[in-house]
């Protein structure tokens, strides 16, 4: 397991060294503004991807091994081309997209979306290799056609990372798609029919408490008055989100040992290790963050980045409460109660609704992080009285240690029975 574990730390930290420099690049290069276009961009791929997902996101993993795998692929393009045109619809017509990049947001999702379906099929069938070069590879070209398009074209506008994303992304579509031919070449296919229902049903659980997540802060993205403001908060939310690498590399290997796991006792208590884990480890990198001068993130981002530190602070609270309950939602799914995960964030939404509007015409960019620092709270208070109350753990337990560093030193020499 820590082998599985060390590896994933790699790659995350690799991927996030990869999207530190897109967007210091994007930021000091291309300006405020931009990056706030840039933002909305992705959040608007991040919704269509979200809905689409309910058939080929994660939950279709579980599915691959057991039912034919050929009825599946055909299914997930269907369900794609039908909802990734009728998403794409709805946002023109809500006038969410970029201003004069609808057609091109249209044929990336599509890519976005059809890559991810590969890659979720390749986990379903264990290549674990393939799937971990592939997700280095697109950021990772991503990042030479920025480098490209500013250094060389000289081009400084939402174009220089628009074109570059769609390349990207046209690459690893035919790599995945090349890398999932030949698995499914080498590994026999189950011919049992699958119940399109069971698919679509553990699926509409986990994305839609994906999306709600989403909403539960960017959701402010909408609300905020110009891009400017947008690319501002935008970028004091992914470097304060870059703390939870810890948090989001330790997510598939325990949900893995979870579902797989005979006993819930077991499951319970391995949870609540790697939840103090998470908290102490997001808690030491925000120290550290803390200390760095404002100064030093305005010379990497650009001057029009000037008070992005006193917004990383304020939505630091938010992180810190997101690094546990995102552990107990992996612990949730594990155990096939996605339905707690979706209540959790559910009410965590609409504290979203109710505060977002209110905080940010008060206090502008500042009220956009204190929405999310009491969405998340919701979030956090509800998914622990319900991991409580399931696993009947008691609370002190979360505040003894001892037994913990014996369980993470048996686990780096390989010798936990985990």
């Amino acid at each position: 397991m820590f082998q599985n574990i060390l590896q994933s730390i790699s790659v995350k930290i690799l991927v996030a060294i990869i999207n530190f420099c897109v967007l210091i690049i994007s930021s000091k290069y291309l300006g405020v503004s931009s990056r706030g276009e840039i933002s909305i961009f992705i959040l608007n791929l991040s919704i269509i991807q979200g809905i689409n997902e309910v058939f080929t996101g994660y939950s279709i993993i579980y599915f691959v091994p057991k039912f034919n795998f050929k009825k599946i692929f055909v299914s997930g393009l269907i369900f794609t081309l039908i909802f990734c045109s009728l998403s794409n619809v709805l946002l023109n017509l809500l006038n969410k997209q970029v201003k004069g990049y609808e057609n091109l947001a249209y044929i990336i999702s599509l890519l976005v979306i059809l890559n991810t379906f590969n890659s979720m099929l390749l986990l379903g069938k264990e290549a674990i290799k393939s799937f971990n070069i592939l997700a280095f590879f697109q950021p990772f070209t991503l990042l030479l056609g920025i480098l490209v398009s500013v250094f060389y074209f000289k081009s400084y506008t939402f174009q220089s990372y628009i074109y570059p994303l769609l390349f990207s992304f046209l690459l690893a579509f035919i790599g995945s798609s090349y890398a999932l031919y030949q698995v499914h070449q080498t590994k026999q296919t189950n011919q049992t029919p699958f119940h399109l229902s069971q698919i679509l049903t553990n699926g509409f659980y986990f994305q839609a408490a994906f999306l709600l997540l989403i909403f539960c802060n960017r959701l402010s993205f909408y609300v905020l008055s110009d891009t400017k403001k947008v690319g501002l908060y935008a970028a004091a939310c992914m470097l304060m989100e870059s703390v939870l690498l810890i948090v989001n590399s330790l997510a598939p290997v325990l949900i893995s040992k979870i579902a797989n796991q005979s006993k819930q006792a077991n499951s319970a208590d391995y949870t609540l290790r790697f939840v103090k884990l998470a908290f102490i480890s997001s808690a030491l990198f925000i120290f550290v963050l803390a200390f760095i001068p404002e100064s030093v993130f305005v010379f990497f981002l650009g001057a029009g980045f000037t008070g992005v530190k006193s917004l990383m602070l304020a939505y630091a609270p938010a992180i810190l409460m997101m690094s546990v309950f995102s552990v107990i939602n992996q612990y949730f799914s594990g155990i096939g109660k996605q339905k707690f995960i979706l209540l959790s964030n559910a009410f965590g939404f609409l504290a979203t609704l109710v505060f977002a509007p209110f905080f940010i015409d008060r206090f502008d960019t500042i009220g956009a992080a204190y929405t999310a620092n009491i969405s998340y709270a919701v979030i956090f208070i509800l998914s622990l009285t319900l991991f409580v109350k399931s696993t009947k753990i008691n609370l002190l337990q979360f505040f003894e240690m001892k037994n913990d560093f014996v369980f993470f030193k048996r686990l780096i020499k390989n010798e936990s029975d985990i």
